[in-house]
């Protein structure tokens, strides 16, 4: 069945760029140069990039990263204002990034693609809408775009806080060696190939990863291959791209605060020696666009397997394993219509098909004491989706969209089979803005979307009692937003955004708990500043505030929603100093800071606030490039990811220091 399903994907695609055209000379691929932040960009351009959206956009570069400290992937997106990144360490569960008050561990409020591919998994044992991009490095990424809100009608579930789209490199300038060696034992070899003169292009990239981490059963390990080949067919350029990732690791748990306060426990000490997990993916991605613009036919399609096992241990509570195998494929096509350069017309179609099994026991890692949950799901989801630009005057440009999703599920509940059974559900989603650019490098917009998620395998079918309902309709997130950026005598940025969210139907996973709020309401607003004092040294301050509640909680007075800061605060420096020709020193350093944070819905508990220092300084020689990196947590009775469970409040410690080297070759 699986073998069946992977050629009919590769052979569906194949088909569809040959009705375009045969296969020709392959031409140069040409690369996006990114300005980056030093200009704004043109919002009122006609163009499927998403920062031309009338809305809060930033992007990425592959320079941008080139020069940050990252010692795990949510260290990419800590520039930006008003992002909660959350670095659990408990192995591969998928680690935080929220945004908009949408603080979630493990990324089920905000839709995640990569290369157009949803990872957002549907109906997880862990959460609902689990997305894991643990596997995703450095050295694959072209350029990431974060979509702040639910605006753009190119994606759909899951989009509620907003959206993160990371594009993978189509072809390199340079094949390259790394190394990479750090404190509690940490190595990391990363080599990639690629030949952009070739008539196939290839870009290949493989890592190892070893750890032995700060705490006692850190221990982690992954093995990611990923290889991709593009080349010219017809009149655009087809990308095909294979990867398979192995990993294991250990998990150390989470300790009672007040236990290491009081000197009971060690901060390294774990809770389970035999926590943790091992997990396997592959992916088949098949990516088509356009040689000459952005105009015409775009296709993707998909296809990827599963198997996720975690074993985790919550005080007063024994061990349990949750345990997801699934497989998924689908698509996306799109067609950008151009008239007249004032106006595009796109249309298109998405979708999903998921089969999988969801399970969870209580064990002891040997032997499985008692089942407590277990699904066999089919989900089937088909998006249809239209995006009109029009620009009637040159300052002033209207973007409209609308999306049509339609859900069907197919749900076994193996631990209460009367609550079997199949069903479908769909929803409507329009959106609508409009930007303003009276004068040079200001541009004003306003905005208002429609977002949602799709009800969960609990919601439809619980284990916990006799009921069940396959028609519920998707939960709605309604947002409006009305910002500024400007670009002041070409040395100051300010970017402003203001927003309003309401929400039905909110679940939140909470430590080892999934709580289902209902109706909630995030206010807040985002100032991303950037001064570019000389040349090549630029200071960056970004601050976001954001307050969320429960609209109508069944306790007066407990409206708080738990794990949500209300303060955000980014600022750091970028410094460049050049000896010679190709011979220069890159300083990169920033500050971050996560206010205080309420621990239970009452307001009565709240984490202090969280706040690290990032360091990284690289010495560029010709072909060569050395780095040192350093991450500074001043404070050791907090950390991002803290909670109460059994009435003690429990939180994962970090290192006071963490120090990392490395040194990178091109050839």
């Amino acid at each position: 069945m699986l073998l069946k399903s992977l050629l009919c994907v590769i052979l569906l695609l194949i088909m569809i760029p040959q009705g375009f055209a045969k296969v020709t000379t392959v031409e140069e691929i040409e690369e996006i140069v990114v300005v980056g932040e030093r200009l704004i960009k043109d919002k009122q351009e006609i163009s499927l990039k998403s920062e031309t959206l009338p809305a809060s956009v930033h992007v990425i570069t592959k320079e941008d990263i080139e020069k940050m400290s990252v010692r795990n992937y949510v260290d990419l997106f800590r520039k930006l204002p008003g992002m909660i990144t959350n670095h659990l360490g408990q192995g591969d569960i998928a680690d935080g990034l929220g945004m908009r008050g949408y603080s979630s561990s493990h990324g089920s409020q905000v839709a995640v693609f990569v290369d157009g591919v949803p990872l957002n998994v549907p109906h997880h044992s862990h959460s609902h809408g689990f997305a894991d991009v643990n596997w995703i490095i450095p050295e694959m990424i072209e350029r990431i775009e974060i979509i702040k809100g639910p605006f753009s009608p190119l994606y759909g579930n899951f989009a509620l806080g907003g959206v993160i789209n990371i594009i993978t490199k189509k072809v390199a300038p340079n094949s390259t060696f790394g190394t990479e060696v750090g404190r509690y034992e940490s190595y990391r070899a990363v080599v990639s190939f690629s030949q952009k003169d070739w008539k196939y292009k290839p870009f290949l990239v493989y890592e190892a990863y070893e750890k032995e981490g700060f705490r006692d059963n850190s221990e982690y390990s992954r093995y990611n291959f990923f290889n991709k080949i593009t080349f010219l067919v017809g009149n655009g350029y087809l990308s095909a791209r294979l990867a398979f990732i192995k990993r294991d690791w250990g998990a150390p748990g989470y300790l009672s605060l007040n236990d290491v306060k009081m000197g009971l426990v060690k901060r390294t000490q774990a809770i389970n020696p035999t926590d943790g997990g091992k997990s396997e993916y592959y992916n088949l991605v098949l990516n088509y666009s356009p040689k000459g613009g952005e105009a015409g036919f775009h296709g993707t399609l998909f296809a990827s397997l599963e198997d996720h096992k975690r074993f985790a241990t919550f005080i007063p509570r024994p061990q349990r394993l949750e345990w997801n195998e699934r497989f998924y494929y689908g698509w996306n096509f799109l067609y950008n219509y151009l008239f007249w350069n004032n106006l595009s017309v796109i249309i298109g179609t998405d979708g999903r098909y998921d089969n999988g099994d969801r399970k969870r026991f209580w064990t002891n890692r040997r032997r499985i004491s008692s089942t407590t949950q277990n699904w066999h799901i089919n989900e089937l989801g088909i998006g249809i989706f239209s995006q009109i630009q029009y620009k009637p005057i040159e300052y002033f440009k209207i973007v409209g969209g609308l999306r049509y999703d339609y859900f069907n599920f197919d749900i076994e509940n193996k631990i209460r089979p009367n609550n079997s059974g199949k069903g479908n559900t769909y929803i409507f989603s329009p959106k609508i803005g409009f930007t303003f650019n009276p004068y040079k490098n200001f541009y004003f917009y306003v905005n208002k979307g429609l977002g949602f998620r799709t009800p969960s395998a609990d919601e439809m079918s619980p284990v916990d009692r006799d009921y069940k309902n396959f028609n519920l309709k998707p939960a709605k997130v309604d947002t409006w937003d009305i910002g500024f950026n400007i670009f002041i005598l070409n040395k100051v940025l300010f970017d402003f955004n203001y927003y309003h969210t309401d929400m039905e139907r909110e679940i939140r996973v909470v430590g080892p708990l999934t709580l289902a709020i209902g109706e909630s309401q995030r206010k807040g607003f985002e100032l991303q500043s950037k001064f570019f004092i000389l040349d090549r040294l630029s200071l960056f301050l970004n601050y976001a505030y954001v307050k969320a509640k429960i609209k109508n909680p069944s306790i007066p007075g407990e409206d708080k929603i738990i794990g949500v800061p209300r303060k955000y605060f980014n600022g750091g420096l970028e410094y460049e100093y050049i000896f010679a020709k190709d011979k220069k020193i890159v300083v990169d350093l920033a500050y971050q800071y996560l206010g205080e944070t309420p621990l239970n819905s009452a307001g009565t508990i709240w984490r202090s606030p969280v706040d690290r220092y990032l360091l990284k300084i690289s010495h560029i020689f010709k072909n060569w490039n050395f780095w040192g990196e350093l991450f500074y947590h001043p404070r050791k009775y907090v950390s991002e990811a803290m909670f109460i469970s059994g009435g003690v409040v429990r939180y994962d410690p970090k290192p006071k220091l963490d120090i990392n080297f490395g040194l990178k070759f091109n050839f």
